[in-house]
């Protein structure tokens, strides 16, 4: 395969994954930057900054605190003062908000679970190894 096809064919699979998680959203009837900001957080019980979202979700400054603030404003998640810098905001889930995106949360990781069962170890590991290089790869000739 030319590097060419490589590239447009990895492209489309990038779009057919974000197609399918904003598939899975709308089946659920959730907002799919939400679940993307809620899965972040599932497993960070202490919260992570909007900066550690922002990387997390490969989000905006302006779009993760859009989210937050609607997120707040439905009690989902709660925002308090960064011990190490008064000026940041942790963002943590509520035990509400816990309770109101349970199932969302846990029904996409089942299937990411059953999806990555589909694929065998060897091409796991393969395909690891070719994405990681592929993108480290493109950010160095960004930098250029």
């Amino acid at each position: 395969m030319l590097p060419e096809e490589f590239s447009k064919e990895m492209w489309d699979c990038w779009r057919d994954v974000s197609v399918a998680y904003s598939t899975f959203a709308k089946n659920m009837g959730v907002d799919t930057s939400e679940l993307y900001v809620v899965d972040a957080l599932w497993d960070e019980r202490e919260g992570l900054s909007q900066r550690s979202i922002c990387e997390v979700c490969d989000m905006g400054k302006q779009t993760i605190s859009a989210i937050c603030k609607r997120l707040a404003a439905r009690d989902v998640v709660v925002a308090r003062a960064s011990q190490a810098d008064k000026r940041e905001r942790i963002m943590a889930l509520t035990d509400e908000g816990r309770e109101q995106w349970r199932v969302p949360v846990e029904r996409m990781r089942e299937l990411e679970i059953k999806a990555a069962s589909a694929i065998s170890v060897e091409e796991a590991e393969l395909f690891i190894r070719v994405v990681k290089l592929y993108a480290k790869t493109f950010q160095e000739e960004v930098q250029r």
